[in-house]
């Protein structure tokens, strides 16, 4: 290969290198855009599946909290047979012992006595000094809360795919420089073989050759081993089968305009999704905090009663032998009252209880404000990665087009004589070094400007101008 071709391999391989770099993007034809990743995450993934049925969760638990307030309505009927003995005394049933009501007498009587009765009972607790608001309230503060972690996973989910994808663009790009890297170490080895079979050149240069074109294989099986295991991850984000599709470039264009006019947040915004969900989690223990003071505040019931009862007994200790008799009713009464009941010796657990969830809700508000110095942190981080990635961008090409001058020369002098294989090897390596550190470049400023529109809560207005 003489040094006129050799020139033209190289501007071939420098239009390719533009190309992947992003000055002439194209979109293949099964293009896998930024936005259609983002989408089918939010659609598909089980998280946020999750994170919508404990919303329907919250919601149905605030309509059976709204219902509380509701008076419990219960009624009874029951058909009974026994005998009919009764004695002096009062005792606490337990909820284990059968009623008997009847005459007293001296001795037990062993007749059969039949009986029914049926009832209902109403209990409303009317009021109860806020008790009710309360525990609305804190169902409230609940779905609320649910709803801000939803809208922050969401926001996770879409930051950790643009994440993705930019490293997905990056694999991309090394993969075609380190390809590139092949096929120009592929022609030095010929090059180098055609004169060692002649004589021309000592047999190490073959065997250099060799070597540094297998360093080069070893390094495109790498970089393929990261494509896959990356192609893998988004598969499971977005249940598309990424294998069959390529990664869009069409954005790589836009990424000078995009860091030139970006302007940096100078605070974080308090509608952030991280500072929202941290804050709904401080109102729902504030909240829980209210329910737990209300608790044992007095509370106001109506209570009414209406019962029927029939006997096969009479009046005058008679004992019907026919116990069908008793199945009829003969006696009607209903009660009515008003109570007021307030649990005197639950106020110093009731305190400490208000207590602890004060704690509970003073820790939630600290939580709070760490991740609000965390953001604005990254914030700060990012504005000045922004500005190094400016520079870098503006000074790399000079690095690209020395060290492809380096490589046409040296691979001159080789072919003349004038230089060993070594030279032409780390004029090669110096090269793809450059190409490198250009993606590398691109990637660090792409990351730095979307780390920038997280932190700041911008995000939302930076995607629209992305393809």
């Amino acid at each position: 290969m003489n040094v006129h071709n050799f020139v033209k391999h190289c501007c071939a391989i420098c239009l390719c290198l533009l190309i992947a770099s992003g000055t002439f993007a194209q979109q293949p034809a099964d293009s896998f855009s930024l936005h259609m990743a983002i989408s089918r995450t939010l659609q598909n993934y089980p998280a946020i599946q999750a994170k919508e049925a404990q919303i329907k969760s919250g919601e149905a638990n605030l309509t059976d909290v709204k219902h509380d307030w509701y008076p419990a309505l219960r009624v009874h009927e029951q058909l009974d047979v026994g005998t009919d003995n009764s004695i002096y005394g009062s005792y606490f049933t337990m909820g284990m012992i059968p009623s008997t009501s009847g005459g007293i007498r001296e001795a037990n009587n062993n007749q059969l006595m039949s009986g029914n009765i049926a009832m209902a009972q109403m209990q409303w607790e009317v009021y109860n000094f806020g008790a009710f608001a309360s525990r609305i309230q804190a169902a409230h503060a609940a779905l609320n809360t649910r709803k801000s972690d939803l809208a922050n996973t969401s926001n996770q989910l879409t930051i950790a795919i643009i994440q993705d994808y930019l490293e997905l663009l990056r694999l991309t790009a090394l993969q075609k420089i380190t390809t590139d890297n092949i096929l120009r170490t592929e022609a030095i080895q010929r090059a180098v073989n055609a004169t060692v079979k002649y004589g021309l050149k000592p047999g190490v240069d073959s065997a250099v050759a060799a070597a540094e074109l297998s360093k080069a294989r070893l390094n495109l099986l790498e970089v393929n081993a990261q494509f896959n295991r990356l192609r893998i991850e988004l598969a499971a984000f977005t249940g598309i089968d990424t294998a069959r599709i390529a990664a869009d470039t069409l954005n790589e264009l836009k990424l000078g305009g995009l860091l030139a006019r970006f302007v940096p947040q100078q605070t974080v915004a308090a509608q952030h999704p991280l500072l929202q969900f941290y804050h709904s989690q401080y109102e729902q223990q504030k909240a829980l905090e209210t329910v737990i003071r209300r608790a044992n505040l007095p509370k106001v019931n109506v209570m009414a009663a209406g019962w029927m009862r029939g006997s096969s007994g009479e009046f005058n200790d008679y004992y019907n032998k026919n116990l069908w008799s008793g199945l009829g009713y003969k006696r009607y009464n209903y009660l009515l009252g008003l109570g007021i009941t307030y649990n005197l010796t639950d106020l110093k657990r009731t305190r400490e209880k208000v207590a602890t969830q004060r704690y509970t809700a003073d820790a939630a508000a600290k939580e709070q404000e760490t991740m609000a110095v965390k953001l604005k942190q990254s914030l700060d981080e990012a504005q000045s990665d922004i500005a190094i990635a400016q520079q870098r961008l503006a000074e790399i090409p000079a690095q690209l087009q020395a060290a492809q001058a380096a490589a046409i020369q040296k691979t001159a002098l080789y072919k003349a004589g004038l230089t060993n294989i070594i030279e032409v090897t780390n004029a090669l390596f110096l090269l793809n070094r450059a190409e490198t550190d250009m993606i590398q470049a691109r990637d660090a400023a792409w990351k730095a400007l979307f780390r920038a529109a997280y932190a700041g809560n911008t995000l939302q207005e930076l995607l629209p101008e992305l393809h």
